[in-house]
């Protein structure tokens, strides 16, 4: 299973100091992109680099070229550096132009991968808070999500 939630832009910048290596066994050994939502033992993270194994591909004038590594340096292949703070745009189920900043994200968790993140607590892990910016336009479905708080 694919980490279906990855964030559409950073609103407000994460802390270097803060940022963790994640060990990604946990998360069925899977690879994660950029701006993919994790939750590792109830705490929210942000994938700051793809996965230390993580490749991808460019076409150019009709040729693909597979395999170029995009992994972050250093890291074993199913390992990310984590953003543990900071504010990022995501699909958020139930958020829309009148969600109020400090409402309740929470994460729908799978297999230990977030599926999806929701305003509805129900069994549902705690992910952040909605952070949208000033003069922020926000669409339905779509909020800045404070992690780390």
């Amino acid at each position: 299973m694919a980490f279906p939630v990855v964030s559409t832009g950073e609103a407000f910048s994460s802390t270097d100091a803060l940022r963790e290596v994640w060990d990604l066994a946990s998360f069925e050994n899977a690879e994660v992109a950029v701006g993919t939502a994790l939750v590792n033992n109830g705490r929210a993270g942000v994938a700051y680099t793809a996965s230390g194994g993580s490749t991808t591909s460019e076409t150019i004038g009709g040729m693909t070229i597979s395999g170029i590594a995009n992994g972050g340096v250093g890291l074993d292949e199913l390992e990310a550096s984590v953003a543990t703070d900071g504010t990022y745009e995501f699909a958020v189920t139930g958020a829309g132009p009148s969600t109020a900043n400090g409402t309740l994200v929470y994460a729908v968790v799978a297999s230990g991968k977030i599926t999806s993140l929701t305003l509805t607590a129900s069994t549902n892990t705690l992910w952040g808070v909605v952070n949208n910016p000033k003069d922020y336009v926000a669409a339905s479905g779509v909020a800045c999500v404070k992690i780390g708080v």
